[in-house]
């Protein structure tokens, strides 16, 4: 009997290595006639294969080296946006254990609250996984570091749509419901009220730079 692994092979691992820096340097200066103009950027982690349609977490020693670059061009957006002389939200948004969605996010003036209700707050005591990233120990602890919660939303009228058109069972969509922290209703628009059911499937680490501990 042949055994044929499901799990993708990734290669190349120098080539990737290489990938990080090319990804920091793009992105390590803000473009700030068009963050004047649009009040917002952001910076995801746009590494192929691993940030694609089907996304792959890299291996923790990868992330680290992402996390390294996060950090040094998050320092950098701080310095740019400390010259426009106003209050800006700047945050590092590190997800677990789905790291590769992590990314930097800015904002100020019209959009300085853009961001505030992204994330549910994490209810429970939890650590920040240092351990897993202690060789950034230093420059880890530049940052105030709050959990939230990752959610997928799941709205009630889709999932009977997805019933309807044998997507789902009503079993899978009785397990979402089952499985939500939290619903919600909402008004929408020519369209009338609506449920959201939030599952929770991971954390977000929303880190900010500590200004009395720069480095």
């Amino acid at each position: 009997m042949i055994y044929y692994s499901k799990k993708k092979k990734i290669r190349g691992w120098k080539r990737h290595k290489r990938k990080i820096e090319v990804w920091k340097q793009n992105v390590m200066n803000l473009d700030m006639e068009q963050i004047r103009e649009d009040k917002r950027d952001y910076a995801k982690l746009w590494i192929h294969p691993f940030y694609s349609w089907n996304r792959i977490n890299p291996p923790t020693w990868y992330n680290r080296l992402l996390l390294e670059a996060m950090i040094d061009v998050y320092l950098n957006w701080y310095e740019q946006m400390l010259s426009e002389n106003k209050k800006f939200y700047l945050k590092i948004w590190l997800y677990e254990p789905n790291f590769i969605s992590s990314q930097i996010v800015v904002a100020y003036k019209d959009c300085l609250h853009f961001y505030d209700k992204t994330f549910d707050k994490q209810e429970q005591e939890k650590n920040f996984p240092i351990e897993k990233y202690a060789a950034l120990k230093d420059k880890l602890e530049l940052f105030i570091w709050e959990p939230h919660i990752e959610a997928d939303i799941y709205e009630l009228g889709d999932l009977k749509e997805d019933i309807q058109y044998g997507i789902r069972t009503e079993d899978e969509v009785t397990d979402i419901i089952n499985q939500s922290y939290k619903t919600e209703k909402l008004d929408i628009p020519n369209y009338g009220e609506e449920t959201l059911y939030k599952v929770n499937v991971g954390d977000v680490w929303v880190g900010t730079l500590k200004t009395n501990n720069l480095p």
